[in-house]
């Protein structure tokens, strides 16, 4: 007989965490044979293996130099590299002042939330949006509010509305090729965004692991970038290698104005002292070497070719049975079913025909907000061929879904 667990008094965001939707299809996306639409993962074969052991050589000849612990703010070749490659995007920053290094930029949104919010608080996000930056904001314990976002990003005219009941004190998006949703917020709705921000006196945060991964249409600078005057003030920067680089570096940072980013440091130094100094010294050479600059465009180009094979694929094997606005870059498309099947009752069905995708109620912060009818799909890391017939094994899903066929699968509700 096992012990009976204490009654622990956990703290009141703790008390229920929610399990990740996302991670509990992750069994079945590993199945031999399976084709898997689900992850957020960039594309294993597309990594630079050999220009990162290029870099790992030339650090490894200086390794005693690289092995005590990093500055907390990160290591001073790296903040120096990354403000180079924030000003290649438009956004200009003092390396010593404005920008630290975090593990990805998860842990960026997380100290920039916990640094600003408190219960009592209020902060704002995009809906759908990415489930663990809802809880970033949540476990500060701070009431999370939602604004609804669609293929233009964000709803600019409910944020105004909602801001000026709520006063939020931060403003979370992902303004380049979202995640689920695969918008981009143009330079102008960008524009008016910093307007508000300014006007309801809110951080407008923009998590940017994708902009670099635009493969149509010209390419809009970060919402930090086009800042001037007091609105700079109130504009925070987030971004990551995951995507670009690999997602094993855990290398983020943030642009941020001088006083919020003093306390993210000092965040920083009671979670976790610091990242990698070794990794960091791997990054920084990476970057110094040119490899990123040469790397970006091989997988630019790849991706664009896997986008462009999931858009036909959708458009020959499910004509009238989904919509789907085709991303100008990223690694999703977000797709919704157009009959009386919803994502979630096809979902055991794509499974038995080996495809999975995440149905999109996973990305809604508010369960009565969800759109039933949607999925994500990542074209990431599957070839044109595989996506190809993932979406031909979709139809045939989908197809014995409407004829009700008996289903071996069965999944939690």
């Amino acid at each position: 007989m096992s012990p009976i667990a204490p009654d622990y008094a956990f703290a009141t965001p703790f008390l229920n965490p929610p399990a990740s939707p996302i991670r509990s299809l992750m069994p079945y996306a590993m199945r031999p044979g399976t084709i898997s639409l689900a992850g957020g993962y960039p594309a294993q074969e597309l990594f630079d293996v050999e220009g990162l052991s290029v870099a790992s050589t030339q650090v490894m000849a200086r390794l005693g130099g690289c092995l005590q612990y990093s500055n907390i703010d990160g290591q001073a070749s790296l903040r120096e590299q990354l403000a180079r490659l924030s000003a290649a995007r438009g956004l200009r920053c003092n390396p010593d002042t404005e920008l630290a290094v975090t593990g990805g930029s998860q842990q960026a949104l997380a100290l920039l939330s916990r640094v600003m919010l408190q219960p009592g608080d209020h902060a704002v996000i995009e809906t759908p949006a990415f489930p663990n930056s809802v809880q970033a904001l949540r476990y500060t314990g701070a009431a999370v509010h939602t604004v609804p976002s669609g293929p233009q990003g964000i709803d600019l005219d409910a944020l105004d509305e909602l801001a000026a009941r709520v006063k939020p004190k931060m403003v979370c998006v992902v303004a380049s090729f979202s995640n689920p949703c695969g918008a981009t917020l143009a330079r102008e709705r960008r524009l008016r965004l910093l307007e508000l921000a300014v006007r309801h006196r809110f951080l407008v945060v923009e998590d940017d692991p994708y902009s670099e991964l635009r493969f149509d249409g010209e390419a809009v600078p970060p919402i930090a970038a086009l800042a001037e005057g007091e609105a700079r003030h109130w504009a925070v920067y987030l971004s990551s290698m995951s995507k670009t680089m690999a997602p094993a570096l855990r290398i983020g940072w943030l642009v941020a104005p001088a006083e919020i980013r003093r306390r993210c440091v000092g965040a920083k130094a009671a979670d976790d002292m610091a990242c990698s100094a070794w990794i960091q010294e791997v990054v920084a050479q990476y970057l110094a070497n040119g490899r990123y600059d040469e790397h970006v465009p091989r997988i630019r180009a790849a991706y664009g070719l896997r986008c462009d094979a999931m858009a036909g694929a959708l458009a020959r094997e499910l004509d009238g049975r989904i919509r789907f606005s085709k991303p100008q870059g990223g690694m999703f498309f977000w797709a919704r079913l157009t009959g009386d099947v919803d994502a979630t009752r096809l979902l055991p069905y794509a499974i038995e025909h080996e495809v999975v995708y995440v149905p999109g109620k996973a990305f809604y912060a508010n369960p009565a907000e969800a759109d039933l009818h949607a999925m994500r799909m990542s074209f990431a890391t599957m070839n044109e061929a595989q996506i190809a017939e993932g979406m031909v094994r979709l139809g045939r899903a989908l197809t014995a879904c409407e004829a009700n066929e008996p289903v071996s699968v069965s999944l939690a509700a």
